[in-house]
């Protein structure tokens, strides 16, 4: 060790393309018995198997230094096993201070790994009975033809080999954690892990995964605090960023992510499935989602509580992907539901997305089961564009809720740019939706509510899909206490507003109806006010009051 820098350089073992991971342990541990120093990796390519950190220990790739994870499964600790079977790469457990930097490259060779040339086979630990959708046969709108490999498997994600490392970084237990500005690329499976992590920054770092290869998150953040992940660029094939509480009794709790451009064949950012913890107090800002299959999402499936998450001033873009992938190109998706017959299942509250504009080929999904408690969900500023694509026939027009098996995980179910269905206290505000010419037939309210209690919408401006069809701009089954106010018909609206089955209807106030051909199908108790043109109230004549 230099004890004038306090670092140590790795020296090179045995033949090129041999292992190294002895000459990066032995400088570890040389710098962490100096009491803490950094392990600078020189210019050179490097293979490895496990190496474990130290506590008050930085590695440093210098530019040039490309560092890769060996094939033979011998090169690994048999500790902290996946569920195929996988073992970490770099792992840090239960150490403190501990640091990745610099500006080499972690390149996991994801592509030599995988079985690139053959699609997925099924989902971890899932039945044989149902492969490709979790848990439970699927009542899809294509139905036997859905998931048929009769008609090919081009974008499929691809199968899994024998053996392949992973979490690549794996932060168990870890009190202080930086990783910041190296790149990390062609990860086989999950790249960075905190699990069980008190104050930990990723920053400045640039993740790129294969876009087919399964479980390659980016960044997953699972029952930590203090976490903060900035001015990344993340592309993956399954989650970008997931926030997640594997376990009860430790909260996954003050998580921001920042400044970030995103990517992922799953979901950009996503809470879940694991939720049998608390996860609370997060926030996203400033991030560009494109090229995505889901947008930002939250799947509640357990005995968790979620509150207080906020997403502010994102851009999305997603779109339907072929085969069987977890989403169904929603650029807003929180769903509560049970994950099988013996879930207790938590409440979800207080989730806002504001000033967000998304292009996508769905629409945005709320959605509580029977047995779920969702309440306090808002749109504030948010704009929807929707439009058809080349894989709609083939996956379109259906519900996503895996991972569950009290119900079918994808039924049939027709497209609303905003569908709401199970939930309490909704608040839809300055939220306007654009329909291409493209889109599918199986689109059709811009606004859903379905068995919704506390409805408010406040300057919502669109129509429904299709110009010629019967679906209402805003269709309303089985709410209650619904305000519709200073909202304005796009050109083209048939009906504004359907009502079936309501009660305790309050407001329809201040609208803008002039574009509309009928205002309002169906009986109903709003008080009508200030709408042009004016609209009848039980059967009187608007107003301004009722009588």
């Amino acid at each position: 060790m230099d004890e004038t820098t306090g670092r140590v350089r790795v020296e090179r073992n045995g033949a090129d393309g041999e292992p190294a991971t002895d000459a990066f342990q032995r400088a570890i541990d040389a710098a962490a018995d100096a009491g803490g120093g950094t392990v600078s990796v020189p210019s050179g390519e490097y293979v490895i198997g496990t190496i474990e950190l130290a506590s008050d220990v930085t590695i440093r790739l210098e530019a040039g230094a490309t560092v890769k994870p060996a094939r033979d499964r011998a090169a690994y600790v048999d500790a902290h096993v996946g569920p195929d079977g996988e073992r970490p790469f770099v792992l840090a457990d239960g150490v403190e201070n501990v640091s990745i930097v610099g500006d080499g490259v972690f390149d996991g060779r994801g592509t030599e790994f995988m079985e690139m040339d053959a699609p997925i086979r099924q989902h971890s630990g899932e039945s044989e009975g149902h492969p490709l959708v979790s848990n439970a046969p699927h009542r899809a709108r294509q139905g036997e033809e859905f998931l048929s490999r009769e008609r090919g498997t081009d974008g499929w994600p691809v199968a899994k080999p024998g053996f392949r490392p992973g979490p690549m970084f794996h932060f168990v237990d870890c009190d202080g954690v930086r990783i910041r500005d190296v790149t990390l690329r062609d990860m086989p499976a999950w790249t960075i892990s905190l699990e069980g992590c008190v104050d930990a920054d990723v920053r400045g770092v640039d993740i790129r995964n294969h876009e087919l290869i399964p479980n390659c998150d980016g960044v997953a953040v699972v029952n930590s605090t203090n976490v903060h992940v900035s001015d990344c660029t993340i592309e993956s094939c399954d989650d970008a960023i997931t926030i997640c509480a594997a376990a009860a009794g430790r909260p996954c709790e003050s998580v921001t992510v920042t400044n970030c451009t995103l990517s992922s064949s799953a979901c950009a950012i996503k809470f879940g499935s694991e939720t049998a913890g608390d996860i609370r107090n997060c926030t996203f800002q400033n991030c560009v989602v494109s090229d995505t299959n889901r947008g930002l999402g939250i799947q509640h499936r357990d005995s968790g509580d979620i509150e207080n998450v906020l997403f502010a001033d994102i851009v999305v873009e997603t779109g339907l992907l072929p085969g069987p992938w977890w989403g169904k190109g929603e650029p807003i998706y929180v769903t509560s539901v049970p994950r099988d017959d013996a879930t207790e299942l938590g409440t979800l509250r207080n989730v806002r997305f504001s000033n967000v504009v998304a292009r996508s080929e769905n629409g945005a999904f709320v959605y509580g089961h029977g047995d779920a408690d969702v309440s306090g969900v808002r749109l504030h500023g948010v704009r929807l564009a929707i439009e058809g694509g080349e894989h709609a026939d083939a996956v379109g027009g259906n519900a996503d809720l895996q991972p569950t098996a009290v119900t079918a995980p994808i039924y049939e179910l027709d497209v609303a740019a905003v569908h709401c269905e199970n939930v309490a206290d909704v608040a839809l505000r300055d939220v306007s939706v654009e329909w291409g010419d493209d889109v599918p037939e199986y689109c059709t309210h811009a606004i859903r509510a379905t068995d919704v209690d506390g409805l408010v919408v406040d300057g919502f401006s669109g129509r429904q899909a299709h110009r010629e069809s019967a679906a209402a701009a805003i269709g309303l089954d089985g709410a209650t206490d619904s305000a519709i106010r200073a909202s304005r018909a796009a050109a083209g609206t048939g009906t504004f507003l359907s009502v079936a089955d309501t009660e305790g209807d309050r407001l329809f106030a201040n609208n803008d109806l002039v574009d509309a051909a009928e205002s309002i199908d169906g009986d109903h108790e709003f008080r009508c006010t200030g709408n042009v043109p004016p609209v009848a109230y039980a059967g009187e004549k608007e107003t301004g009051r009722r009588g």
